[in-house]
């Protein structure tokens, strides 16, 4: 973002935050948001189509709507008369959709004997008003620009209320277990919470600023966050860092808390929820009645039996840092661990099957199309690198009967590898494996191979496969080698290896790289989920 425009998004941040923290959400005024959002579904999707494609000759869609021969007028009747996801799915079948690899630039994107190559840049949604920017991204790549828009979290509050109310938690204590930015968890999490009236009592961070050494416009936002919002009037907790072998004080915080039984729920990252779970154990506190609010990585099985052990529970949040927030979990009858309702006022999503680049399998992967105007990107019928399952039912729920009756679960990455809520994208990963290693250790690119294990204690490890012919290594200073390489670039690279290194989460393994079932020997060994019998 050039200079200029990225003073004016921050100037409408601290112009902004004010407005935000002035009056709190209502229950009520979320029920009458998603039921009404939920009532004008298709209007806003057409609205969001006319503008930011058919009204903009620069959308990507616009060349790919023009290749089957699809007018505004042809988009409208199909809507109107099938429905979103039935259109959707006749567009994809036409040729309208974009791969992950498409969507990040990655690949060129070939239909109907053309072919053109776009940047992540160029889906960028044009109707959206940016307080602040962060990236996701993975080693090398430039990785997903995130715009934090505050008129966004007004709505993810909404549901954030609907749901809490659902599990029977809405008003209980709240703890933040989350990263201060770069991420983009810890602050809109932060903000999201006291706009629903509940601001969270203590803020801990994974890392902290002087090791990640985040840009000064990010500590200066946080800083501004912090000490504005104090002065507007909202109780905003200052970050304080807690590293991952210290969860015994975030434990020791929450029992302390629980002591006044009005409950206790903690905001954090799945493997940090099992973190505190099992220091609990340890130190033998009682965290009965406590809830976990979870997101950033899979809430696997594994991990929620670690969760359930102390007498605790999870409720999961899916996000993406293409799409935004995609779901909130379900309180009623669920199919899985992870099982969510989909936030359908936000966003449609079908499904494709596709092969995997890393996993030598195929999957059904999830493609988003956008409705609403503050979403970060415009997407039509564009893949996140994740799958799972699709399922619409009535589960019992009181966000279920708000007409929320979509539901996923059993979602996985196919492109990225993830550990601590930390995620790296498979192909920022080639050039070490393929080049670095083999140079630095000896062997051949065939020689080593990344791998995410199976759960030990609920948490997920990623394991290097160095094949034995290689000879003797040191093993320490391969997987420094690794995280230094990861750490080289902006400072959401810095924080993401940090948290690696922390938890421990890579090791080697002197064994012969996996070899698919079609013969291929594949950099990036990514497992196949397990799902319930």
């Amino acid at each position: 973002m050039p200079l200029f425009n990225q003073a004016a998004a921050y100037w409408r941040f601290a112009w902004g935050l004010r407005e935000f923290l002035k009056e709190p959400i209502t229950l009520e005024q979320s029920r009458q948001i998603i039921r009404q959002r939920l009532q004008n579904r298709e209007q806003n999707l057409l609205v969001m189509v006319k503008r930011a494609i058919y009204d903009n000759a620069a959308s990507p869609y616009l060349k790919l709507l023009q290749l089957v021969g699809c007018e505004y007028g042809d988009f409208e009747k199909m809507v109107l008369a099938d429905g979103i996801e039935s259109a959707l799915r006749k567009l994809y079948e036409a040729g309208v959709y974009i791969s992950i690899e498409e969507f990040k630039g990655k690949k060129e994107l070939v239909r109907s004997g053309k072919s053109f190559r776009f940047k992540e840049s160029d889906f960028d949604n044009p109707f959206l008003v940016r307080h602040l920017e962060a990236s996701s991204g993975a080693s090398r790549s430039a990785g997903t620009r995130v715009t934090m828009n505050l008129d966004r979290y007004y709505y993810i509050a909404a549901h954030d209320m609907i749901v809490s109310d659902a599990h029977g938690i809405l008003g209980d204590p709240v703890l933040v277990w989350m990263p201060i930015l770069p991420s983009v968890a810890g602050l809109p999490t932060m903000l999201r919470l006291i706009k629903m009236g509940n601001p969270p009592i203590r803020w801990f961070s994974q890392v902290e600023a002087r090791t990640i050494r985040p840009s000064l416009t990010k500590r200066l936002a946080t800083y501004y966050a912090v000490y504005a919002g104090r002065l507007f009037g909202a109780a905003f907790a200052k970050p304080e860092y807690v590293s991952l072998d210290q969860a015994y004080k975030v434990a020791d915080c929450m029992a302390e808390v629980l002591k006044k039984g009005q409950g206790c729920i903690l905001w954090t990252l799945p493997s940090s929820a099992v973190r505190v779970c099992q220091t609990a154990v340890e130190g033998q506190l009682d965290l009965s009645g406590t809830t976990f609010a979870v997101a950033g990585e899979p809430l696997t099985e594994a991990k929620m039996k670690e969760i359930r052990a102390v007498g605790a529970r999870a409720i999961n949040m899916y996000a993406s840092a293409e799409v935004g927030a995609v779901g909130f979990g379900c309180a009623g009858q669920t199919a899985a661990s992870d099982d969510i309702h989909l936030i359908k006022d936000f966003h449609a999503v079908i499904q494709h099957r596709r092969e995997t680049p890393f996993g030598g399998t195929s999957v059904d992967a999830f493609l988003f199309t956008s409705l609403l105007h503050n979403l970060p990107k415009m997407l039509l019928n564009v893949e996140n690198g994740d799958h799972g399952v699709i399922d619409t039912r009535h589960c019992g729920c009181k966000v279920g009967e708000l007409g929320l009756t979509d539901h996923l679960y059993n979602i996985r990455s196919f492109d990225k590898l993830t550990g601590e809520g930390m995620s790296f994208v498979g192909t920022d990963l080639l050039r070490i494996i393929e080049e670095v290693l083999p140079a630095k250790f000896g062997g051949t690119s065939t020689d080593y191979q990344m791998m995410e294990e199976e759960e030990e204690q609920g948490y997920t490890r990623l394991s290097i496969i160095v094949n034995p012919e290689v000879g003797e290594i040191d093993e320490g200073k391969l997987i420094q080698t690794v995280l230094s390489e990861l750490s080289e670039g902006k400072d959401t690279q810095r924080m993401m290896t940090e948290i690696w290194s922390q938890a421990d989460t890579l090791r080697v393994k002197r064994m012969r790289p996996f070899v698919t079932d079609a013969g291929k020997l594949l950099p990036l060994h990514i497992q196949k989920v397990k799902t319930k019998e």
